[in-house]
């Protein structure tokens, strides 16, 4: 069933307010399994980002690649990035004895990356344009993805109710798995 603009605008509220370092986010997000299953509709609200993103990203990297195997490797990546952190979560918050938290934490999860998105792009688009000298930009990209890096751990810590430190860790998983799905792909280019 499709989330309405209503839905999706108190989601986003919800994550905002996570964002802000704001405890009470999670009270807006919709913590049932429906509303974890629900919050994978932010994929799609990011895919149109992703997409720069990726462009910018593989723009001097794919030379000869044909076009349908760039979208083809590429958009079945995404799909995995979506789901390979919540399946670890899943197996992770079983074992920590979280496991009715899940569902909240893959909705913050989920449509936090959203807020990061929005965030991420303007300064990456900024980057590539070489407006900025190398050293700035670099810094730039630097202090939003540790910003970014410190907003997925408040809200896996809120989420979860967790201490700093295991926040970190998941934190941690979630950066391996990226990465390492991001090598995956690029390899198949």
């Amino acid at each position: 069933m499709p989330l309405t603009a209503a839905a999706i605008l108190t989601a986003l509220t919800g994550a905002y307010r996570l964002a802000r370092f704001d405890r009470s986010g999670m009270d807006v997000i919709d913590r049932t399994p429906e509303g974890a299953l629900a919050s994978f509709y932010a994929a799609v609200v990011v895919l149109p980002g992703y997409a720069l993103l990726l462009a910018i990203r593989l723009w001097d990297q794919v030379g000869d690649t044909p076009l349908l195997q760039v979208l083809t490797v590429e958009s079945i990546a995404y799909v995995v990035s979506w789901t390979a952190f919540p399946l670890a979560l899943h197996r992770i918050a079983l074992l920590m004895g979280k496991a009715e938290r899940y569902p909240g934490a893959v909705a913050a999860y989920n449509w936090s990356s959203v807020i990061q998105m929005t965030v991420y792009l303007p300064v990456m688009v900024l980057s590539a344009t070489g407006l900025l000298p190398a050293f700035l930009a670099e810094g730039l990209v630097f202090g939003v993805m540790m910003a970014m890096l410190t907003y997925q751990w408040f809200v896996l810590r809120t989420a979860l109710d967790l201490s700093g430190l295991a926040a970190a860790a998941l934190v941690m998983v979630d950066l391996f798995l990226s990465a390492t799905i991001t090598d995956f792909a690029d390899g198949l280019l």
